[in-house]
């Protein structure tokens, strides 16, 4: 049997004070940027011991901290807000006169895709996008469509020539 097995895991601290938790994430703070206890103990007048404690009561602090979060929920409000700025980008590029702005909304559409693939890369949720993208039903009947197209093919373009120049 091991140590761990024997003793239960604290998952609840004890109530602290206010103050005492304003100096537990300062102190904390004053960790990660790289001082010692005993530069801490000196700042605030208290002991090596209460330092060290201050520093393993807010990592339990932290711990019961991210126990209540709910990453379901964090998750899905991140998708809904990336949707609602992709819905209301098209909206704009569909309500736009102006080929420039439709242009400028066509970018932005493309910017917040690219940020929002990489979310749910990094959240883990998909693992690879597709290498090629197959556009069907395009209304080019409309000018104002075709030139977006345009701007965006040569957009597309561009980035794929960068992609196939050596690397030094």
């Amino acid at each position: 049997m091991t140590l761990s097995e024997t003793l239960p895991l604290v998952t609840e601290i004890p109530p602290i004070s206010r103050d005492r938790q304003k100096r537990i994430r300062e102190i904390q703070d004053l960790f990660d940027t790289g001082l010692k206890v005993a530069e801490i103990s000196k700042l605030y007048g208290i002991s090596e011991r209460t330092v060290r404690r201050d520093k393993e009561d807010g990592k339990a602090f932290d711990r019961a901290l991210s126990k209540a979060v709910d990453q379901a929920e964090v998750l899905g409000r991140e998708i809904r807000s990336y949707e609602q700025a992709l819905r209301m980008e098209w909206r704009h590029y569909r309500t736009a006169t102006n080929p420039f702005v439709k242009m400028g909304c066509m970018r932005n559409i493309i910017a917040l895709k690219e940020k929002y693939i990489k979310f749910l890369q990094g959240a883990g949720l998909i693992d690879k996008v597709a290498d090629q993208l197959k556009l069907i039903e395009i209304p080019y009947g409309e000018k104002p469509v075709r030139e977006a197209v345009l701007e965006l093919v040569k957009l597309i373009n561009e980035a794929a020539a960068k992609d196939s120049e050596p690397k030094e």
